[in-house]
């Protein structure tokens, strides 16, 4: 993410580690599934707060007929 880091699962870590040639991890030192929910949910948020921008706030009834 920009400005800031993210939760790795354990797979992810042990390939980055592997990288630099540190020895790889056998366990996960924090709970991804929280973090997974936590970034789904700020994705949404993210998307919802675009597509309001995008469209200015307008809801419009019904299908647009351009022809």
């Amino acid at each position: 993410p920009r400005g800031g880091w993210t939760e790795l699962d354990l797979a992810q870590t042990n390939y980055l580690r592997e990288l630099v040639e540190l020895p790889p991890e056998t366990s996960s030192k924090v709970a991804v599934e929280k973090d997974r929910r936590r970034m789904k949910a700020n994705q949404i948020r993210r998307a919802v707060k675009r597509h309001s921008q995008v469209s200015g706030g307008r809801r419009s009834g019904g299908r647009n007929n351009n022809g």
